[in-house]
């Protein structure tokens, strides 16, 4: 069975092989010090992040990466098809829920994400998202938010009408919208990277 890893702001992923942090910083004393009885979460391998798409998002802040080039996107594309260690984008984002850390914002987040992939907009910018999400433990005043998950697939309407669980058709439609690929690499670099940013 695959393992399930927590990433550095609380959202999960399945293990991709990425490598444990060993910076000492809070999250790590947070993650460390929290017990839990999530048995298909991996306990050893908790704080990791995705180097790849931190480099491509450093990129793009830095203007190294243009968003225009189709090089570029191809690269944007095949970094975020291999991220959540899944062919389902309904998996991973039904295992968001089994995240001692899934709070308000991370369901918020995830909500206004699913209106970006279905409609190309967002109530919030995704930069503001980056700078308001953090890593705590989920409390039942955070479970009072409606994470829309089900509703986004349509699982309330027949097998011909539901949305396409691939990670594929997601991505695809995604980046079918006016700022699609700026949305793909700032919204993959909150689900997958650090939070701080050493070269900052």
């Amino acid at each position: 069975m695959t393992q399930i890893v927590v990433y550095p702001r609380g959202f999960l992923g399945y293990d991709i092989g990425l490598p444990v942090q060993h910076e000492t910083t809070d999250i790590v004393k947070l993650m460390s010090s929290l017990r839990y009885n999530k048995p298909n979460i991996s306990r050893d391998r908790t704080v990791i992040s995705n180097k790849e798409i931190d480099t491509l998002h450093q990129q793009v802040l830095l203007g190294n990466g243009s968003l225009k080039s189709m090089e570029f996107r191809e690269k944007i594309l095949q970094v975020a098809l291999g991220a959540f260690g899944t062919r389902s984008f309904f998996d991973w984002a039904e295992i968001q829920q089994t995240s001692p850390y899934f709070t308000d914002l991370h369901r918020r987040f995830l909500n206004d994400t699913f209106e970006f992939i279905q409609n190309g907009r967002r109530v919030m910018n995704v930069n503001t998202w980056a700078q308001i999400i953090r890593p705590r433990a989920e409390t039942a005043e955070d479970r009072k938010v409606t994470y829309d998950y089900k509703t986004f697939f349509k699982l309330d309407q027949s097998a011909l009408f539901r949305r396409p669980f691939a990670i594929s058709n997601t991505i695809a439609q995604w980046t079918s919208h006016p700022g699609g690929y700026s949305d793909l690499i700032n919204s993959l670099n909150i689900l997958f990277c650090d939070m701080e940013h050493p070269n900052h």
